[in-house]
């Protein structure tokens, strides 16, 4: 079952594709009671975000959906409509916090602004997470995760020196977004308790990004000067590198003198005095480079990582989706969850990093079909009839 730190909150997941969804599936995961409003017929984008489950594109199969939303319940509404407004309020009052990723424009005509929903319930903490923001110049630019990466600085500094800046992957500005967000919510609801009023949680992505550039930022405010990529002339001690079955992280980090670092590669011609001090392996980086290609070639990743560690080194290894669901370490703590989905059947996902005592956080419950709980919230809880589904159904409000 999901942890319950967060038990007897509610929070109504506006949001489609990563961001409010991640930001949401934290709280859920915590022990809040989601309540995921998506679009009637199409539901949340990441619905027919691929990749999908047998490669099959039906939108109850999308990986990307499946992970962000486990722990959730799920009804379809559409609040542009007067009918779909009045919903949605009824919603809104037995609420404790809402979380959407909508451009501010398009929030504003949906009645999703903090102004609108807090004159329905002011108890009510409003999560906003936008690409910028909701103020500024950019603040109702739309953006890729790529154009959140470039203008927050970081993609700058990703890469070496001779070759232009790198994205990363996988949407990790959308990713970190959520998880501010997350954390910034549980402030906000925190500290409703003493002031019983809620707030807008205003959560930019490239911003969140940008508080990531510790060095680069008082580089150039003390200094005057850009902090550039890392430089390519070197010893290879700042790159993966190949082993004989993947890609291994050598690094020099530590009070270990080049001897043992020599001995563990096992290649005599490391041991040559001009490799001795880091400015000789900064000035022969380009042989040193070969000679740690040549050595590792011999090694596989796992004894390597293991051998380094005996001999009180830092090494890494890149491990892939494989590596990982077979991790001895993950399986030792537990990080991977059994989720049983009715359509796609059972799986292995991603558990919490973040643990705290005799709370065991799992993703117990899988990634709801669309609208799945309109009944039960709508009927149940809200007391319309079955009646008043279907018309709302034949008006395409829910």
């Amino acid at each position: 079952m999901p942890a319950d730190l967060l038990n007897g909150f509610r929070v109504l997941d506006m949001g489609s594709g990563i961001s409010a969804p991640w930001c949401a599936k934290i709280l859920a995961d915590y022990g809040a009671e989601v309540i995921k409003v998506e679009t009637p017929g199409s539901g949340d984008l990441a619905r027919r975000m691929g990749p999908f489950a047998g490669d099959d594109p039906n939108p109850e199969k999308s990986l990307t959906f499946l992970y962000l939303n486990t722990n959730k319940k799920s009804v379809t509404l559409d609040p542009s409509s007067v009918s779909g407004r009045k919903l949605l309020h009824r919603l809104v009052a037995d609420a404790d916090a809402l979380v959407e990723n909508y451009p501010p424009s398009v929030s504003k005509e949906l009645g999703l602004d903090y102004a609108s929903l807090s004159a329905v319930n002011p108890g009510l903490v409003v999560t906003s997470i936008a690409p910028f923001g909701q103020t500024g110049p950019y603040h109702d630019y739309q953006a890729t995760d790529i154009v959140t990466y470039a203008l927050s600085g970081l993609m700058y500094h990703s890469g070496d020196s001779d070759q232009p800046p790198l994205r990363n992957v996988l949407d990790q500005s959308f990713y970190v977004a959520g998880a501010n967000g997350a954390a910034a919510t549980q402030i906000a609801l925190f500290a409703r308790l003493s002031s019983g009023e809620g707030q807008h949680v205003d959560v930019s992505a490239a911003e969140c990004l940008g508080a990531h550039l510790v060095q680069p930022l008082p580089y150039y405010n003390y200094m005057g000067a850009v902090k550039g990529r890392r430089p390519v002339r070197g010893a290879g001690f700042e790159e993966l590198m190949p082993a004989r079955d993947g890609y291994v992280a050598p690094s020099v980090q530590g009070s270990r003198p080049w001897e043992v670092i020599a001995n563990l590669i096992g290649l005599e011609e490391l041991l040559d005095e001009k490799f001795s001090t880091g400015a000789g392996r900064v000035a022969h980086g380009e042989e040193l480079k070969e000679l740690l290609t040549k050595g590792l070639a011999q090694w596989d990743r796992m004894p390597l990582f293991l051998a380094s560690g005996e001999a009180r080194l830092v090494f890494g290894m890149a491990q892939d989706a494989g590596d990982l669901v077979n991790c001895p370490h993950l399986e030792a703590r537990d990080f991977f969850v059994e989720v049983d989905h009715p359509v796609v059947g059972q799986a292995k996902y991603p558990g919490m990093a973040v643990r705290l005592p005799g709370e065991p956080l799992t993703a117990s419950q899988p990634a709801p079909l669309l609208g799945q709980h309109s009944s039960e919230i709508f009927v149940q809880e809200l007391g319309y009839s079955a009646e008043d589904l279907v018309s709302l159904r034949q008006l395409g409000v829910i």
